[in-house]
């Protein structure tokens, strides 16, 4: 079966963004170090040294489909560590699903070791912790806004590393499903895509809900986690409340402050947290066509800020771009400028920047 292209006479069609990171033009020895620098969006990496010297590649094939991101990646044998230091620093909340199209992924579990099974599929809940480890590989990586999974899924906190097992026709479904919209993403065009995502997100939550798992180990921080969670929940439901703070939210949900800074501690404590989400919310809302009528001032309250200048400067420091050029330009504005000729590392902007 051949990829569709638009024939003679069809409208070309506007495909969603689409970028694509590689290593062809950059000298063999500084290839290991443009792509660690560039990964270390999402994991700190590592390989062996005779890898990194003889022959490395590295290539993401990155689609946007709206909120939602499809990539295709391939590199050498890596080790892979999303830590405590790289949650911090990004702050993503979203769920990852990988399918191995070629090569092994394997993990550290408290029973011993995992290896991802042929055509079986693996979760990643980018807000916890993981360490693993792949041969020489391709694959593809759905990224999905926790904020758009997590109310259809039974259990949204308990899909960590989850391997689920490739007999099941839910997993085989969403497995094929994945592969599907990366071949056709090209021929999409953006209100196509658009209409997919609930086709996309429904496929996903059924086969999360439904499919066995090869491996589901006990975990003692699990209260915990569900009840951050939670509070993370209420914070986002109360950004624009100027009473909104550490003591504010321990009274409210019924917790010590000191329970409180531990819960966030890894995500860089709760002030750090409430900033980052009004700015990110500040950020949606210049880009947005529904909040033109917005004034910055009303932003920059909404955001926690007494004046539109603490606001602007906040912003500038966060995103590198003042407020009012991000609404004349859109969120093309926040992207890295980039020489032509040089990386295309846009796909990691748009993962620091999904959205539901």
């Amino acid at each position: 079966m051949q990829d569709y292209r638009p024939g003679r006479g069809e409208a070309a069609v506007q495909a969603p963004p689409h970028a694509v990171f590689e290593l062809d033009e950059v000298p063999t020895r500084e290839r290991y170090e443009v792509w660690q620098d560039s990964i270390s969006c999402i994991f700190e990496v590592d390989t062996a040294r005779n890898r990194r010297e003889e022959g490395f590649f590295a290539r993401v094939d990155a689609h946007m489909l709206g909120p939602l991101m499809l990539a295709r990646s391939a590199t050498t044998e890596h080790d892979w560590q999303r830590n405590e230091a790289v949650m911090a620093r990004d702050g993503m909340d979203h769920y990852m699903i990988q399918l191995f199209e070629r090569g092994q992924m394997s993990w550290e579990v408290g029973a011993g070791r995992r290896e991802l099974p042929r055509d079986g599929l693996v979760v990643f809940d980018l807000t916890r912790p993981a360490v693993s480890r792949t041969t020489d590989f391709c694959n593809l990586s759905l990224i999905i806004p926790r904020d758009l999974l997590e109310p259809q899924l039974r259990q949204p906190d308990s899909q960590h590393m989850r391997m689920l097992a490739p007999a099941h026709p839910t997993v085989r479904m969403l497995h094929d499903h994945m592969r599907m919209l990366k071949r056709f993403a090209d021929c999409l065009t953006l209100q196509q895509a658009s209409e997919l995502l609930p086709v996309t997100l429904g496929m996903v939550s059924t086969c999360l809900n439904h499919a066995i798992n090869e491996e589901s180990p006990f975990e003692q921080d699990a209260i915990a986690r569900v009840r951050l969670a939670a509070i993370r929940r209420f914070i986002e439901a109360n950004l624009a409340n100027p009473r909104l703070s550490a003591d504010w939210i321990a009274a409210e949900v019924g917790m010590s402050r000191s329970k409180l800074y531990q819960l966030f501690e890894r995500l860089g404590g709760v002030g750090a947290y409430i900033r980052e989400r009004r700015l990110r919310q500040a950020m949606l809302a210049l880009v947005s066509p529904e909040e033109a009528h917005r004034t910055l001032l009303d932003i920059a309250l909404a955001s926690g800020y007494t004046s539109d200048a603490a606001f602007s400067r906040a912003f500038r420091r966060r995103y590198g771009v003042c407020p009012s050029t991000v609404r004349r330009e859109g969120l093309a504005a926040t992207e890295p400028v980039a020489d032509p000729g040089c990386v295309d590392r846009r796909y990691e902007h748009w993962l620091h920047h999904l959205s539901a």
